[in-house]
């Protein structure tokens, strides 16, 4: 299977809610990298949690069999293509706004289909990594405006955050589904990803303006 993760490597124009929700990562030093929505089950099965993930999942065999899926989060193929990504580089940040599809029971602001902004910070320090992924998730909700608590310290289910931890951000507005962004270290860097739906959700329960990440 042809696989593609790229960061952009020519300017062009973007849509504006793409460059109002990515001037934080921007202005960071972080570069634009294209998700593809197809990729191989066998990422996600040796990445993110085994075998039973896979019902978690959109799954299907293409034309010559091969096992592939809709993504279902976004960090495992930076794991997967870090020294690619690298290229010979000690270290890079990265950005991107992805769709990605679980198939599973929808929740308030989560659905099958849903919008991801993220970050992924590749080098070979996690802990310095996730220090810095815990600044720049906080200084891009801070910049919307938006109330949140921080939980250093969260149980994440992703097997390849290191010792099983990560961190949460979340809005108490939203009652029991009221995480918004998560995260952590893993063993080639940390990043944290944001749900687009439930970010916007809890922007409205606090009167904020939705325009900077919604598209116009």
């Amino acid at each position: 299977m042809e696989r593609v993760l790229s960061s952009v490597k020519k300017r062009r124009k973007p849509a504006r809610w793409r460059t109002a929700s990515g001037a934080t990562f921007i202005d960071a030093g972080a570069e634009e990298a294209i998700v593809p929505a197809l990729w191989s089950q066998d990422t996600f099965v040796q990445k993110a949690g085994g075998s039973e993930i896979i019902g978690q999942m959109w799954a299907f065999p293409d034309k010559k069999g091969r096992p592939c899926c809709l993504i279902p989060e976004v960090t495992a193929l930076f794991q997967e293509r870090c020294q690619e990504l690298l290229d010979r580089r000690k270290e890079r940040m990265l950005f991107y706004v992805a769709r990605c599809y679980r198939y599973e029971r929808p929740q308030a602001g989560r659905y099958r289909e849903f919008v991801q902004l993220g970050f992924e910070y590749l080098c070979s320090n996690p802990q310095r990594a996730l220090v810095r992924s815990r600044e720049i998730g906080a200084g891009f909700l801070d910049s919307l405006g938006l109330d949140y608590a921080f939980d250093i310290a969260a149980k994440r289910g992703l097997s390849y955050y290191l010792n099983g931890e990560g961190f949460e951000i979340r809005c108490p507005e939203l009652g029991a589904q009221q995480q918004v962004a998560g995260g952590g270290a893993y063993r080639e860097g940390a990043g944290f990803g944001i749900g687009a739906e439930r970010l916007l959700l809890a922007m409205g329960t606090q009167g904020l303006s939705a325009t900077a990440i919604a598209p116009s």
